[in-house]
């Protein structure tokens, strides 16, 4: 990666847009792999990870030609290029431009970073700690990868940010009550009726998001939790595991007027139960009250349904509005961010220290390249002199070694503290410029050349150099430094 680059973030969620907006988005039909390629082939982006989920929908950049180094504070990417993104967006969902871009966040190099770590951690969910987006940031990135469309770089830090994710919530309390959209919308029921107890529910759906709502629901102590499908066998497997049934979605109508509680779980685009479907079940119901829990978007079950008597509707609006009653302590939440500072700056670091080892390379490479001219050069002049056998010849290389080790060792620790500073990637742009010039077309870099046809040209006209040692000794020096 350049010293050029940057990371960016595109993005717009719960926090940002109203969840209506939200639906809009989340109802497209182009896969996620659609807009990693979009972004990939924009000039200047190496590199994109997408995070696509119900309420929130997220590009991550790797970016060419900022003003700042990857995780270097610098000046924000521009607007050219973020309305670019834009436009992809509302290319990708359908919605119009104007009518997405007054909900967009946008944050780059250390604030890319830093948003992509909360995210990771749930902070930046409806339901603070919640797991399931860890899931989610993996999937984005696997996802780039059958693509390959991640660079080294974004790939690190996506993958930095899952391990995050999992230290924050194990050492925060961030995971006190296995949170997750299903316990918080249930917690609504519960404080309305008491405890779900006893009671019968249905999962719409039967993929890995109803998979948790379904252990959700068990924890909950209901009863009995059935799931209805568009493939009936998918949804009797998941419903064994609680001593449930699976259905088709033509059962629907039946099943309302039996459970009582009712959870969307799946990634639909239209409603599968409607307002006149809720109505006729409320009729054969004998007044027992229905309880709605949507957790999807686009909506599973049709919003209409919660102004009819004998319903308690909740769903992601509801959740994202009211907050939770077992809200995670202010102290959990500090605990985490500081955590998340901790872990950027750890990660600024060791990309500084990353960019400082072609430098060290081109270092060690060019000092050891000298050495071995020297030698070479000493042992052709050492030839047919009695005494010096194989013996004496390798303890001459080991001393010559011994000392360009001891030589690099104070400017390679040097180079690390440095690199490691705030203000690292000038200091590696100047070690750069002192050595690692570009390779000339034989291989050997420009201060090599110089320095070979130098010691060349000496010996040549000089002839008391070869026996002179205090010259021998000078271009030695030379050739090291």
């Amino acid at each position: 990666m350049s010293p050029s680059s940057t990371m960016l973030v595109l993005g717009i969620s719960h926090a940002s847009a109203p969840l209506d907006l939200l639906e809009r988005l989340a109802g497209t039909d182009r896969p996620a792999e659609d807009l990693v390629s979009d972004v990939t082939s924009v000039d200047g982006i190496d590199a994109a990870v997408v995070v696509s989920t119900c309420n929130r929908l997220e590009i991550y950049a790797e970016t060419r030609g900022g003003t700042a180094g990857f995780g270097d504070a610098g000046e924000p990417a521009g607007a050219g290029e973020l309305n670019g993104l834009g436009r992809l967006f509302a290319e990708h969902t359908g919605v119009d431009h104007e009518e997405i871009a007054p909900h967009l966040y946008s944050h780059h190099a250390d604030g890319a970073v830093r948003h992509l770590f909360a995210v990771a951690s749930g902070l930046e969910s409806v339901v603070v700690g919640e797991d399931q987006i860890l899931g989610q940031v993996k999937l984005g990135l696997e996802r780039s990868q059958r693509l390959d469309r991640t660079g080294r770089v974004l790939a690190k830090a996506v993958q930095t940010a899952l391990r995050v994710g999992k230290r924050a919530r194990n050492e925060t309390g961030l995971n006190e009550a296995g949170r997750s959209l299903a316990t918080a919308g249930l917690g609504f029921f519960e404080r309305r009726v008491g405890s779900l107890h006893g009671k019968t529910a249905l999962v719409i759906g039967a993929g890995a998001f109803a998979g948790v709502v379904v252990a959700a629901l068990r924890r909950s102590g209901l009863d009995r939790v059935h799931v209805a499908n568009r493939t009936p066998e998918k949804a009797q497997r998941l419903a064994e595991t609680t001593g449930g049934v699976g259905y088709d979605l033509t059962d629907l109508p039946k099943l309302l007027t039996e459970v009582d509680v009712v959870v969307g779980a799946t990634a639909a685009t239209g409603h599968l139960v409607s307002a006149r479907d809720v109505e006729e079940a409320l009729a054969a119901r004998d007044g027992r009250e229905l309880f709605l829990l949507d957790l999807s978007l686009p909506h599973n079950i049709a919003p209409g349904a919660a102004d009819l008597p004998g319903v308690t509707f909740v769903d992601l609006r509801r959740i994202a509005e009211e907050g939770q009653e077992d809200e995670i302590s202010a102290a959990s939440v500090q605990a985490a961010h500081e955590l998340i500072d901790a872990e950027v700056e750890q990660f600024r670091t060791g990309l500084r220290l990353a960019g400082a080892k072609p430098v060290l390379t081109a270092l060690r490479t060019a000092a050891t390249e000298a050495a071995e001219v020297e030698l070479n050069r000493l042992a052709r002049r050492l030839d047919g002199i009695e005494g010096v056998d194989g013996t004496v010849r390798r303890e001459i290389d080991r001393s010559v070694r011994r000392i360009v080790d001891k030589a690099l060792h104070q400017p390679t620790v040097l180079v690390r503290e440095l690199a490691a500073d705030p203000d690292g990637a000038r200091h590696i742009a100047a070690f750069t410029r002192l050595f690692a010039a570009a390779e000339a077309e034989d291989g050997a870099s420009a201060p090599q050349q110089a320095q070979q046809a130098q010691q060349a040209q000496h010996a040549q006209n000089d002839p008391n150099a070869q026996n002179d040692p205090n010259a021998q000794n000078e271009t030695k020096i030379e050739a090291i430094a």
